[in-house]
């Protein structure tokens, strides 16, 4: 039972579930306004995909950060012990095999679509991550096309712009956050990131892409594609929230402060998810 706690944390499972609720949502905008394709199973397996792609590409990351982990999270189930990293790795490819597999039942274009974003999710685990803030733009890019995967499934993207932006822009915030709080570690292991480069530049990176988000929020309201609900949850539930939690970043940007900061947002994107979902049918 131990072992099994253990491969559940390596990949990250509530990670895995905001990318099946973002994979199905993304079909469910696709749509347009349209809930007959609510429980179509093609809708259905590419949200398992996307759970099993990125929970594959968790098990690679901590592969590859094993040293800085022992220093950033040393209580990981690689460095404390509780897996061994071949292991991690074997899982790894296992996850990504069943996701591709999947996208055999879908269609040609799920099928080219989930070995591009296993090539991805490897690319960034071995290299890219080391890349500074390309890597950052890698995992936030990833995760807006998780949408359009949704869409993709059914055989229509339409609709799924506006959450792969707003996704985008988020994750790219809370990615630079991330680096900054993982400053230590990647500082001892020589990883260069933007936070390690120039703090300072790190802080102002993603408080812009935090603006951007604020900023974004209103377009798809005043352009008629969502009803006011959504405007309504996305300023209460989204944008007040990031402005509360950029003053902080501005206020404090040490290591405790973002990992706090991260979680928030990590949540966060949840209601923002469901602003969308708000604007698009009720």
């Amino acid at each position: 039972m131990k072992t099994v706690l253990a491969y559940l944390e390596l990949a990250r499972p509530l990670n895995g579930i905001i990318a099946f609720i973002s994979a199905w949502l993304g079909g469910v905008f696709a749509s347009t306004g349209s809930t007959d394709n609510l429980w179509d199973m093609r809708l259905l397996l590419v949200s398992i995909a996307a759970f099993l792609l990125l929970s594959a590409g968790n098990a690679i990351n901590d592969y590859c950060d094993y040293n800085i982990d022992r220093i950033n999270r040393p209580r990981r189930p690689l460095p404390s012990g509780r897996i061994q990293r071949l292991h991690a790795l074997i899982f790894s490819v296992i996850l990504i095999a069943i996701g591709i597999w999947l996208g055999t039942l879908i269609n040609r274009t799920a099928i080219s679509f989930a070995m591009l974003v296993s090539a991805a999710l490897v690319g960034y685990a071995f290299w890219l991550k080391r890349t500074p803030f390309i890597g950052n733009l890698v995992v936030s890019g990833l995760t807006g096309v998780t949408f359009i995967a949704g869409g993709i499934a059914i055989d229509s993207v339409q609709g799924t712009l506006v959450p792969a932006i707003f996704a985008f822009l988020f994750t790219a915030a809370r990615e630079i956050i991330k680096d900054i709080e993982d400053t230590e570690g990647d500082l001892k292991n020589n990883v260069k990131t933007l936070a390690i480069l120039n703090p300072r530049l790190a802080v102002g990176t993603a408080l812009g892409f935090m603006a951007l988000v604020i900023l974004f929020s209103p377009i798809p309201y005043l352009l008629g594609w969502y009803a006011w609900h959504y405007l309504l949850v996305v300023v209460l539930g989204v944008d007040l929230v990031l402005i509360g939690l950029a003053i902080r970043l501005l206020r404090d940007a040490s290591r405790e402060s973002c990992a706090s900061i991260q979680r928030w947002m990590k949540w966060d994107i949840f209601v923002g998810l469901g602003a969308i979902y708000l604007g698009t049918f009720v």
